[in-house]
């Protein structure tokens, strides 16, 4: 009764953010707010962990964040940047001049060009929506299309923030995590892929555009299988190649039937008029606005091989490492982070695209209205994950931080009850789910995998010896149900419908994209219960 009661102590925070979320519409910030007030509370009301202690977790947590909600703050600076002056139209544009059946368009942009932009830190959920009405897609399809297209690849997305964060917090091995969570992606990205035909028309739909989602399907996750494994220093480059896979394969296809990559130009070309809104500025080249990217690729090539990464991380020393309290220390990596050269490939790039001093003001003021929200959520994900992190410990008189009573931790409870009432044979099948609730709750695969590795820890190593050996495996499956959750996660899906001016769809959308993301959420936990069982 008291393992009960602990429990449910333990996840009500998790509830009531859910509830805030769900059933009265409050904002992911508000609830991660609530959600980390009431963490500490119940940390020191029932669980053995001082008010310090649990302050100077949080300021861990805010401090382990960069990764995710410094990657935030800067990937909207640069998409602002390219918003406000026309970049991202000229691409647009050229976008609009490819030629595709629907079905097509569909993967093109959603499978190909959603999980390259979201791999270099771009949103496909408020650039792909207009695409898509432009091309004649109704509202529902064009918001639940770009949130659901990128799904499996998402732990790959920011530059692979998703796995490297985790990874950097509890040192694990990346590329070991990475190379899991590639070998559930071939069935997840096909599934996804055939989904989204399903929400978009149906039955009929998946019949007109089997082929090419299958395609789209097996090339990105087969490819995230090869990458990962022959070019390991890369990993965070994993998804720009994937995404980029499925666009030459899916156009490949059409050279294949006869069919031409591009519409002519006199049927893709529109002059603007004064119908238009009067005197329209020249076009941008699509080099300069593609400038952004291309130098942050181009960055992330050059910092990657190992000897260069080495480097760079030493370069600081110890000027980059903050002491927390006792022996807790949180190394920022400066050097070797994706957001620091996201910022400078945008400072780079900025005198290409920025024209005047009113149009610098202006993206700096749209940037930092965007910004706030979604960076503050990031971050208060973590600190409610490292509250749980270090409940039921103190500084001891070795100045170390370590256990009072190592059965009070609060990722201990979690994990224990979840060993206890589903057993080895369940837990598994089940365990994806929560990696599902940590993405909608958080609308982050990377607050996700942050705040429930360790109750997956605690769970695993108390099973039997097979699932025990099988952590990695477990936690990739957690991870791309994170990902997989993506598709209805309330952030995502109101961004996508406000850039058309929907807001009121979001229920529609999620309750038409729910039945998919279910299904395959539950299919990971199949599939990792068979790996466990027979691999």
């Amino acid at each position: 009764m008291v393992q009960i009661v602990d429990f449910l102590l333990a996840i009500v925070p998790m509830l009531v953010v859910f509830v805030g979320l769900v059933f009265f519409r409050r904002g992911g910030t508000l609830m991660g707010f609530v959600g980390w007030l009431l963490t500490l509370i119940i940390a020191v009301l029932f669980f053995k962990t001082s008010i310090e202690i649990g302050i100077y977790a949080s300021f861990a947590g805010i401090l382990a964040s960069f990764g995710i909600s410094l990657m935030v703050l800067f990937t909207i600076l640069q998409v602002t940047m390219m918003d406000l002056t026309g970049a991202i139209k000229t691409i647009t544009e050229f976008i609009k001049t490819i030629a595709a059946e629907r079905y097509e368009q569909v993967m093109l942009l959603n499978v190909g060009l959603g999980t390259f932009l979201v791999s270099i830190g771009a949103t496909p959920v408020t650039m792909l929506p207009p695409i898509m009405i432009a091309l004649g897609f109704p509202a529902l399809a064009a918001i639940a299309l770009p949130a659901l297209g990128y799904d499996p690849l998402t732990s790959f997305s920011l530059l692979a923030v998703p796995i490297k964060s985790p990874s950097d917090t509890f040192g694990l091995n990346a590329n070991l995590i990475a190379q899991n969570v590639a070998l559930f992606l071939p069935v997840v990205s096909t599934g996804l892929s055939l989904g989204m035909l399903w929400v978009a028309d149906g039955w009929n739909g998946v019949k007109k555009g089997f082929v090419p989602a299958i395609l789209a399907g097996l090339t990105l996750g087969l490819s995230a299988i090869a990458f990962v494994n022959l070019f390991p220093s890369y990993l965070q480059l994993t998804g720009v190649i994937s995404g980029l896979a499925a666009i030459v394969v899916l156009l490949l296809y059409r050279v294949v039937q006869g069919k031409p990559i591009f519409v002519k130009k006199e049927a893709a070309a529109k002059k603007p008029t004064a119908a238009d809104g009067g005197a329209v500025a020249p076009a941008m080249p699509l080099w300069r606005a593609l400038s952004p990217w291309i130098l942050l690729v181009a960055f992330c090539f050059i910092i990657s091989p190992p000897d260069i990464n080495n480097w760079l991380l030493n370069l600081l020393g110890n000027t980059q490492k903050i002491h927390v309290v006792g022996d807790q220390y949180v190394n920022l990596k400066l050097l070797t982070q994706a957001y620091v050269w996201v910022l400078v490939s945008t400072v780079i790039s900025a005198p290409l695209l920025l024209r005047s001093r009113a149009e610098v003001t202006k993206t700096l003021k749209v940037w930092i209205r965007r910004a706030w929200s979604p960076t503050v959520a990031a971050a208060i994900f973590f600190a409610i994950a490292y509250v749980m992190f270090w409940s039921a410990k103190a500084v001891d008189a070795n100045n170390k931080l370590s256990a009072i009573d190592a059965t009070m931790n609060m990722n201990y409870v979690i994990g224990i009850a979840l060993a206890t009432y589903l057993g080895a044979f369940i837990f598994p099948i089940v365990s994806p789910l929560l990696g599902l609730f940590g993405g909608f709750v958080s609308g982050s695969e990377t607050s996700s995998n942050v705040m429930f590795y360790k109750i997956l820890e605690t769970a695993t190593k108390n099973l039997n010896t097979t699932l025990s050996g099988g952590l990695t495996k477990v936690f990739a499956a957690h991870a791309v149900a994170g990902g997989i959750a993506s598709g209805i996660a309330v952030a995502k899906i109101v961004n996508a419908a406000a850039v058309i001016d929907k807001i009121g769809m979001e229920g529609e959308v999620i309750r038409k994209s729910a039945p998919v993301i279910i299904v395959l959420t539950l299919l990971v936990g199949v599939m990792l219960a068979l790996w466990l069982a027979f691999f």
